[in-house]
């Protein structure tokens, strides 16, 4: 027992005085164990879009060939990426492990920062529990943890937290610095620019805090002398990713608020962040850092200040149509500063008011309990949950080495797999196109062949792949759903494709055209 004492003291001291290469050390383990795929956009707006730009092949989605990506995000993978050209280290698995080193980069740095921001505002104390709850956190580890655009905006933010002129409330704690915090808060608008409703959210603290006109004259001027060297320099990244001028940011509000086609991809209600987002991202920290909250409020010594960015910015980001948990990523240090305070509190020896008291709470009980119910379901989601469509493209890239895979056809919702970054083979793929109308005026006529191969899959099949009707050169290999097989098995068999091989996926998927294994028919020979 006293062995385990001294173990738990030391884990505790290291969380005390943390060094970035041990929080590296840390996520690159993480990194190892990401072996699924949940995000389509963790490949189709990063590593995909990256892959082509430095090996010149690959497929990018309609939002690049319409300039609404900036490529700030993909630039990162692509230095990645080069590096394994140069280095001759790209015909390797090195293909596929080196973005998640990048990814660990990343994860590392919220973590280091969402530590530096506890202390700054709470004390060395709350930021040792705030750093605790970020490691152990399971969005942290199975959701940033992946090559999203999201996880890089919340590095660069939780970075700007740092900094932040937050209300001081203790005199041992360093000063702010606006200019620093909003260089990083510019970053995190170059990775993604709706990140500046965040950052409106601060200023605004800032001007009620301090509503005077002159102070707010210099912030304006230096969010300006910042902001527009950031804008620039974002026009300079997309000049290079597109080959002409494009302004992203202007193509994503015309297609998302003007047309209000953002619902293509799933319309939420507007309570979705609060009944949806905030469980999603803090499992079972979330009773802790309401009460978090609300101890800040009854304390002179946390300021509530982040609190109310958070709800400013959740507000905000609830009036558009399509939301998404991973949206609200940047705001997880917040969150985890808070909950820090919260378990500080209850396990803390006085109450918010200095009076003495006993607690049945201790630090090791709340800790062991945030670590089974948050490391055990990260685990099941990164190294289970939805693997199958990785591993298939482990074992297409195989064949395409052995020249027994020659071209590819996926039979799924579109971006069910990720694609060349995980082939890396110059060999013909499609998919079913889902791509979405440009204008609203074209919902109702726009076609999708997603949607008419969910309707009537057998048609569908018979008109792609029969000899006086094909318009796709017939593919070697074709990859399905288990639920969509039961549905085409017999005309697969028609056309002269036979089970190859399959793959376990799931246990649970909330969308039934993606239940069961993942499934590849080889072509043989036709039996008609």
């Amino acid at each position: 027992m006293a062995r385990t004492r001294s173990l738990q003291a030391r884990v505790f001291d290291m969380l005390q005085t943390p060094t970035f290469g041990m929080l590296l050390a840390l996520r690159l383990v993480n990194a190892m164990l990401v072996q699924t795929y949940i995000h389509p956009d963790e490949t189709w707006q990063s590593l995909e879009v990256a892959h082509k730009l430095v090996f010149g092949y690959g497929f990018v989605t309609w939002e690049w060939r319409h300039g609404l990506r900036g490529f700030a995000h993909p630039m990162l993978f692509a230095c990645v990426y080069k590096a394994l050209q140069v280095l001759g280290l790209d015909d390797t698995r090195l293909i596929t492990v080196a973005p998640y080193v990048l990814v660990a980069v990343i994860a590392a740095s919220v973590d280091y920062a969402t530590y530096c921001f506890a202390r700054r505002v709470a004390g060395t104390d709350v930021a040792r529990l705030a750093l605790f709850c970020s490691l152990v956190s399971c969005t942290m580890s199975s959701g940033v943890m992946r090559p999203l655009a999201n996880s890089a905006e919340t590095a660069f933010t939780a970075a700007a937290f740092v900094y932040w002129p937050w209300t001081r409330t203790d005199r041992t704690t360093a000063k702010g610095s606006l200019p620093t915090a909003l260089v990083f808060a510019a970053m995190a608008c170059i990775i993604r620019p709706t990140s500046g409703i965040i950052w409106m959210c601060a200023i605004v603290m800032l001007f009620v805090r301090q509503p005077r006109l002159g102070r707010a004259i210099r912030i304006l001027a230096l969010a300006t002398a910042i902001g527009v060297p950031a804008i620039s320099s974002m026009l300079l990244i997309d000049r290079v990713g597109y080959g002409m001028w494009k302004f992203p940011p202007y193509a994503f509000y015309l297609f998302n608020v003007r047309e209000g086609l953002g619902t293509w991809f799933g319309e939420s209600h507007p309570l979705y962040h609060v009944v949806v987002s905030m469980p999603v991202l803090f499992t079972t920290m979330l009773l802790f850092v309401v009460h978090g909250v609300w101890i800040a409020g009854q304390s002179a010594r946390v300021t509530r200040e982040p609190a109310y960015v958070a709800v400013g910015a959740i507000a905000l980001f609830s009036l558009v149509g399509h939301m998404e948990y991973r949206f609200l990523y940047p705001l997880l240090p917040i969150g985890f500063m808070y909950a820090a305070v919260s378990i500080h509190t209850l396990t803390s020896k006085r109450s918010v008011t200095g009076q003495s008291k006993h607690s049945p709470w201790s630090v090791r009980r709340i800790a062991a309990f945030l670590l089974v119910t948050n490391i055990v379901p990260a685990l099941y989601l990164n190294t289970v949950h939805q693997r199958g469509v990785v591993d298939v493209m482990s074992y297409l890239r195989q064949g395409a080495q052995t020249g027994s895979v020659t071209n590819i056809g996926f039979l799924m919702p579109c971006h069910s797999t990720p694609f060349y970054s995980h082939l890396h083979a110059n060999i013909p793929m499609w998919f079913l196109s889902c791509e979405p109308p440009l204008l609203a005026s074209g919902l109702d006529t726009h076609y999708w062949e997603a949607g008419e191969f969910e309707q009537r899959p057998n048609e569908f099949v018979h008109a792609m792949f029969a000899n006086t009707s094909t318009h796709r050169e017939k593919p070697s290999h074709l990859v399905l759903y288990d639920a969509m097989v039961v549905r085409v098995q017999k005309t697969l068999n028609e056309v002269g494709y036979v089970e190859d091989t399959r793959f376990f996926n799931t246990h649970f998927n909330g969308d039934e055209r993606r239940r069961g294994d993942v499934v590849v028919y080889r072509y043989s020979n036709p039996l008609v």
